[in-house]
Parts: structure tokens; sequence; C-alpha cells
């Protein structure tokens, strides 16, 4: 390892134990092996890949949103302080594929991949189709370490800020050995991945009852929940300290230290789940919000800025306000996914968009359910 990176993995666990109150366990995995492996875990935060990587004394090359290079301090970390793979979230990629077999078969180095792809909204897994992982383990061959996260979601929500002190517990073990992989098809492999990455940190934390500090811990969740149980409107919540409010109904649910949700609903999964059940009805009319929009050159690994623009969802179409106007017809969206916090992206024929909305989750439910019907 470089000083480079030997000095960088310093400061990150300066600066992760000053953020948060992090364990470690193992069970039959050494974090000093010099071997090839692939690393798999479960996505709750934006930060995993650090906080799993940095007790590892080989670091894992991790697979890392093509995003993230578009931004120079990123793109310098992952360039020149770690070496990492780059991953359109959303698509498939070959180039992918061959610079982690490169990585495990010629550099003799371990890799380290979430499958989710994105970290988690609401606290539990992102339902995903684990076959290309478990295709990819099987051309691997190489053997396979879980790195299971509980309580990082609720140490740092994806829609909010981290809690000072906040329990983030990872557990490393080892799901497949190599020479056993032979033996197995890739289903049952899918099977395993599937079994070993379920979580769900609230209800985790309904035993192990660990507190997070109330300051602000509401606030941002307007980016994610956008429909209101008790007067059945959208896009009037907003998050204050530990309420999260209805422009119309006032308070309207409210966390306590152990993030149990009072309200309607015990946690935000089964919210972030029944929100999506009045998209039909919520098509009946336009969608407007508002974003900042950036064209993305993927080959360039840079953005443009295009502006803070109106954006109208409307008869099956996304369209921009912007002098020409850009539209964007649904059936031909591809690759939509929410990255970092708020950031809603899309490939439309040959160009990549990225949108800061107020609102991505919404127009991601809305996307998602006019593609499927």
């Amino acid at each position: 390892m470089g000083l480079l990176s030997e000095v960088g993995r310093i400061g990150i666990k300066i600066m992760f134990h000053y953020r948060f109150d992090l364990k470690y366990t193992y069970n039959d995995f050494n974090p000093k092996t010099s071997s090839p492996y692939l690393l798999i875990g479960n996505h709750a935060t934006q930060h995993d890949p650090l906080i799993v990587g940095m007790v590892i004394k080989r670091y894992p090359y991790p697979v890392a949103n093509s995003f993230l290079y578009t931004n120079p301090i990123f793109k310098w970390l992952l360039t020149k302080v770690v070496t990492s793979i780059s991953k359109r979230k959303g698509q498939s990629d070959m180039q992918t594929i061959r610079l982690i077999l490169n990585a495990t078969h010629k550099e003799k180095r371990p890799v380290m991949l979430f499958p989710e792809g994105n970290a988690s909204y609401f606290g539990e897994q992102t339902k995903t189709d684990y076959l290309p992982t478990a295709k990819l383990i099987k051309k691997l061959n190489v053997d396979v370490i879980v790195a299971k996260i509980s309580g990082g979601y609720l140490a740092h929500p994806r829609w909010g800020f981290y809690r000072k002190n906040g329990h983030f517990h990872t557990h490393f073990y080892r799901l497949f050995k190599a020479d056993a992989l032979n033996e197995l098809s890739v289903e049952a492999i899918q099977k395993s991945l599937e079994e070993s990455l379920i979580f769900n940190d609230f209800n985790w934390n309904l035993t192990h009852q660990h507190q997070y500090r109330l300051k602000g811990r509401a606030n941002g969740i307007e980016h994610y929940l956008y429909y209101c149980p008790m007067c059945q409107k959208t896009q009037t919540l907003y998050g204050k300290d530990e309420h999260i409010h209805c422009k119309n109904c006032g308070i309207i649910a409210t966390f306590d230290k152990t993030s149990t949700l009072t309200g309607h609903y015990p946690s935000l999964v089964e919210w972030g789940d029944e929100q999506k059940k009045i998209i039909p009805k919520r098509i009946n009319e336009p969608i407007i919000t508002i974003g900042k929009l950036y064209e993305v050159n993927n080959l360039k690994q840079k953005k443009y800025k295009l502006g803070i623009h109106k954006v109208i969802l409307e008869n099956q179409t996304l369209m921009i306000d912007t002098k020409p106007k850009r539209t964007f017809h649904i059936q031909f969206i591809k690759g939509e996914v929410i990255t970092r916090k708020h950031n809603f992206s899309f490939d439309y024929e040959d160009k990549t968009y990225n949108f800061l909305l107020k609102d991505p989750m919404l127009i991601l439910n809305t996307i998602s359910y006019l593609k499927e019907n």
C-alpha cells in the first residue's frame, strides 16, 4: 500500500471513529489476509465502502458509482488515494466485470461490491436482482465474504445527517469458500445472497434499543416521503427536528430516541411501501417540482450545469422547462435511479442526465410505475 493510501486510511479512521460508535466482529475471516476474495455487503449507508474497507489490511478495490467520478474531489480519492472500479448504477457493464476479474485473478486483490447498488432509502434492503451477482461469483471462483451492517441506516439515514456516536456494527463472515462454488448452482448462490443481505434496522433496534440524538433527526425527509396519510395529499411534507410535518395537518409523526415512529406507521419502511400505492391515482394530475439540471459526459467523467428549472411529469412524459424545452418520453427513459441524497439520474437516447431534485422519490416511483404498467 502506498504512502498516500495509508495516510488516507488513517484520516478516514479518525473521522469515522469520531462520528460513529463503530463495532467490528469476525467469523471465519481474517481481515489481514492477502488472498483475493469478493467482499459483499448490505448497503445501509453511502459511507459503507469506507467504513467496511478501513479495517481490512489489504483494502479491497471498491466498485463505485460512475457519477462519483464527475466530482473532482471524489475522482481524486477514487483514482489517486485508492484504486476503484467504476460502475454505472442500474445498468449491466461488461467492462466492470472484466476489471473485477483482472483485480482478483491477475492482481490477486480483493474486490468490494454492494449488490443492491443503492444505499437503503428507508432502512431495509433495496429490492434487487441478485442473479447477475450470483453469475459473477460463479465466474470469479474466489472466497465470498459478507460484511453485514446493522444500525448503519439509523446512524446516518440516506436523506438526513449523521447521528453523533450512532451505533454502527459490521460483522464479517465467510459465505462461500472458493472450492465449494463448483458444486453450487447459480440459483443456489442467488438464494444464499438474498438471505444473507436481508436487513431492517428499525426491527433490529427494537431489540438492541440504541439511542440516537434527536436534533435535526427528520430534516430532509421530504426528499423521500411524499404522502401524508392524514389528508392523503402529496408534496406537503417536511421534516424539522425530530418531527415530520404536513403543511395541511401539522405534526403527523415523531421519531423517538430509538428511531421508532409515533403516528400512522411504526417505521419508514411501512411508510415507504404505503406511499407507492397512491401513485395510480396521483398520475391523473401533473406532478410539478423543481431541480438543478446537469448533463453528464460519462466518457470524460464530467457534468455540465444546465441551470435550475421546473420539472413536470404528465401524460407519459417528463418535461424540463428549459429554453428550448426538453421532453423525455417515459418508455425511453433507462437506468433511472436516485444517487447520493436527492439526485435523480437517467439515460435518454445517447445522453445521461442528473437532477438535484426536490422530490426525487416521487418522480422515481411514478416513472417506475408508468414503465411497469
